[in-house]
C-alpha cells in the first residue's frame, strides 16, 4: 500500500445546485503542493478564507458533513472527499463559490470523473498510511463502528493485506416493513467508480418530512434523491413515482461513501477492516476524530505538532506566535511548519488596510520560530530558548496576503551547545515569499 502523495494534474471544475440550499454553485479544483492535504476555500467571500479538511474542522451539518473555521462554512463535502480518497488525490485546492456543493447528481460519480479528467501526478512525499493494529470503537444508542486489523492473507472478497475493507449494516429497526442491507467494499478507484460512486442520497420518509419543515431541499431533485417510505416503496422525492434502484442495496453503498468520506478527514491512508452498524454522519465524524488521535499519538510529537505542543517548546504568545502548526521533522535537521495567514491577524490594522500584506520582519519571525522548534525539540535543547543574533541571505520575494497558507521550512546548517546556524525558507503555493539564513544563541531558561 505504500505510496507517493499525488495531486491532480491540471485544474477543473463542476456547477450544480447544493443540495439543501438550491443555491448554484461552483467548484474548481487545483493542484496543491505535497503534503498540503484537501483545503476548501470560500472565494465569495473577503479574502477567500481557507478550511482545511480534517476533523478539527468539523461542524454542525443537517444529514451532511460540514467543515467550519472562524465562523466561515462549507457544506456537503463528504462526496468529493470520498472521490479523493478512492482515487489517492492527497493534495488539491478547492474553491467553491457559496456555502454548499453542488449536489451533483446527489453520489459521488460525477465528482470522481471530474478527478479522472483532471489525471493525477505523483509527488515526491511518501503518503502516510495508519494500520489499524488494535480494535478501536465508537457507539451513540444502536449505532456503531468498529476498526479492526485487516487479514494478512488476500480475503475471500479480493482485498489484500494493506487495503481498507468498509462494510456497512444498515438496519431499519422498528420499522418492521424495511428490509435491512449490507455492503462490503474493498476501497479502491476501480470498484469506488463501478460499485459505490453511483450510489444516490436518500433518506427515510419522515426524515424527508423534517428535511422540508426545515426549508431545506432547494436542489433536491427526482434524478438526485430517492425516499424509502415505511410500506418499503423506494420513491423519487417530487413526483413520488416509483424509482428505480441502481443496486438492490443501493442505500447501504451510499452509506459506504459517506463513511468514506468522513474517513478522509483523518488526511492519511487507512489499512484495515471497519464495520459501521446504522452510522451516520456525527457518528463517523466521531470514529475520524479517534483514528486522528490515535494517529497523532503513534506519530508522536517528534514528527506532528499541533498549536498545543508548540506552545510548549516555544515561549511565545499572542500576539506573536507565528506558527498554527508542524507538519513534518523528516530527519534531525530539518522541520517544515504552517502560518495560515488570516484577514483578522492584529497586524493588517495598520499594515495596510486598503492592501493588506504581512510585514517582512514578521515572515522573518514566522521563519526564526519555526527553526526554534526544531533547535529546541528534535535536537533535544529542551529547556534552552533560541535567541535570534543574526540574519544574512535576507530575500522578501512576493507579498504574503490574508487567505495565503505561508509553507515554513528550517534546515540545520551548523548546530553546537550553545549555538546554532540554520537556513530558512517561506512558500506560499510553492513559490518562495520570504528567506534568510539564521544564526542563533542558546540560552538557559533559568538564565532568563
Amino acid at each position: 500500500m505504500a505510496r507517493k502523495e499525488q495531486t491532480i494534474a491540471r485544474s477543473v471544475e463542476l456547477s450544480g445546485k447544493g443540495l439543501f440550499s438550491g443555491q448554484e454553485s461552483c467548484v474548481r479544483i487545483f493542484p496543491a503542493e505535497p503534503s498540503t492535504g484537501i483545503l476548501f476555500s470560500r472565494v465569495d467571500l473577503p479574502d477567500s478564507p481557507v478550511i482545511p479538511a480534517e476533523t478539527g474542522f468539523i461542524g454542525e451539518g443537517f444529514n451532511c458533513t460540514a467543515l467550519r473555521h472562524n465562523d466561515i462554512e462549507v457544506l456537503s463535502v463528504e462526496h468529493v472527499l470520498s472521490s479523493c480518497m478512492a482515487l489517492d488525490v492527497d493534495n488539491a485546492l478547492i474553491e467553491v463559490n457559496c456555502s454548499e456543493m453542488p449536489a451533483a447528481g446527489g453520489c459521488a460519480l460525477p465528482y470522481a470523473e471530474l478527478l479522472l479528467e483532471a489525471g493525477v501526478e505523483e509527488q515526491g512525499a511518501d503518503k502516510k498510511v495508519f494500520r489499524l493494529s488494535n480494535p478501536v470503537a465508537v457507539s451513540q444508542g444502536r449505532a456503531s463502528i468498529v476498526g479492526a486489523p485487516g487479514d494478512e492473507e488476500e480475503s475471500a472478497d479480493g482485498s489484500e493485506d494493506g487495503e481498507l475493507l468498509l462494510n456497512y449494516i444498515l438496519d431499519f429497526g422498528e420499522k418492521e416493513g424495511l428490509e435491512s442491507q449490507v455492503a462490503t467494499f474493498p476501497i479502491n478507484a476501480e470498484t469506488f467508480i463501478r460499485e459505490l460512486a453511483p450510489a444516490r442520497t436518500w433518506s427515510l420518509e419522515d426524515a424527508y418530512e423534517e428535511f422540508k419543515k426545515r426549508q431545506l431541499g432547494g436542489g433536491v431533485t427526482d434524478e438526485n434523491a430517492l425516499v424509502l417510505f415505511d410500506d418499503g416503496s423506494v420513491r423519487h422525492p417530487l413526483s413520488r413515482k416509483k424509482a428505480r434502484m441502481r443496486f438492490p442495496n443501493e442505500f447501504a453503498r451510499h452509506k459506504l461513501v459517506d463513511l468514506l468520506g468522513d474517513l478522509a478527514l483523518t488526511g492519511m491512508d487507512i489499512s484495515g477492516n471497519i464495520t459501521a452498524v446504522r452510522s451516520g454522519h456525527k457518528l463517523n465524524a466521531m470514529f475520524a476524530a479517534r483514528i486522528r488521535q490515535m494517529i497523532e499519538r503513534e506519530k508522536g510529537p517528534e514528527d506532528y505538532l499541533d498549536i498545543r505542543e508548540i506552545r510548549k517548546i516555544l515561549p511565545h504568545r499572542y500576539p506573536f506566535l507565528m506558527i498554527d502548526r508542524i507538519l513534518s521533522m523528516k530527519d534531525e535537521n530539518r522541520v517544515t511548519g504552517v502560518k495560515n495567514v488570516s484577514i483578522n491577524e492584529h497586524f493588517f490594522q495598520g499594515h495596510y488596510p486598503d492592501y493588506p500584506v504581512m510585514p517582512g520582519v514578521l515572515q522573518l519571525e514566522a521563519l526564526a520560530q519555526v527553526s526554534g522548534v526544531l533547535l529546541l525539540k528534535k535536537l533535544e535543547h529542551a529547556g534552552k530558548v533560541a535567541f535570534m543574533v543574526s540574519m544574512d541571505e535576507v530575500k522578501l520575494r512576493k507579498p504574503v496576503q490574508p487567505g495565503d497558507q505561508l509553507l515554513l521550512e528550517a534546515e540545520v546548517i551548523r548546530v553546537r551547545s550553545r549555538s546554532a546556524h540554520v537556513k530558512a525558507t517561506g512558500r506560499v503555493d510553492g513559490r518562495v515569499a520570504c528567506e534568510a539564513e539564521i544564526k542563533f544563541m542558546l540560552v538557559d531558561r533559568e538564565v532568563l
